[in-house]
């Protein structure tokens, strides 16, 4: 299995002469593409329907939950990324932490695995579609293994399970009770910004 493993990554990792304009492609990818997720569920937040405000709650927390989960897995199993074994060609700067499972992939996995769950099907897909990209550009920058990408939708599946029950039971009140600090906040600025 480890093998096979190796063998994947490096057959999709850039190798010692890559194309420029795959290269800049792919640090890109791999660099700013995580963005999207933290930023859709602001625009979920702010454009205020209390059923968006509880998807917004339930990406968050399965999130938490994922990346606690893929923190602990690392301590508990460490295994190093392929650069750190001189395994490939690295074209990025990265600490040397846990490869497996990628984070990235996890981002991307956690936000289908709870968008699919709610049934909204079509972001669910584009952000499948997006997460393949950014799952590519993680082996091909040569900071991940193709098996830490599928360890990572083992990994999302339990985390959205987890966060949407938690939602079910408790988000109402907690998105009720955010709000209410919001309104408070916003009323604070106000009045301080009035004087």
């Amino acid at each position: 299995m480890l093998a096979l493993d190796t063998e994947l990554f490096l057959a999709l990792n850039a190798g010692p002469s890559p194309s420029s304009y795959v290269a800049l492609f792919a640090i890109a990818v791999t660099r700013f593409v995580i963005l999207l997720i933290p930023c859709y569920i602001v625009v979920l937040w702010i454009r205020g329907s209390r059923r968006r405000r509880l998807l917004a709650f339930a990406l968050t927390l399965a999130l938490v939950i994922a990346m606690t989960m893929s923190f602990v897995i690392g301590l508990i199993a460490f295994r190093p990324r392929p650069f750190m074994v001189s395994l490939g060609h690295s074209l990025v700067d990265h600490r040397s932490s846990a490869s497996f499972p990628s984070n990235h992939a996890l981002a991307f996995a956690v936000a289908v695995a709870v968008l699919a769950l709610v049934r909204q099907y079509g972001v669910a897909c584009l952000a499948a579609a997006i997460g393949a990209l950014v799952g590519w550009s993680r082996v091909y920058v040569g900071v991940h293994y193709p098996s830490d990408l599928f360890g990572a939708i083992i990994v999302a599946i339990p985390a959205a399970l987890i966060s949407l029950a938690v939602t079910a039971r408790h988000g109402g009140s907690i998105i009720a009770a955010v709000e209410g600090l919001q309104r408070r906040l916003q009323t604070r600025l106000t009045r301080t910004s009035r004087r």
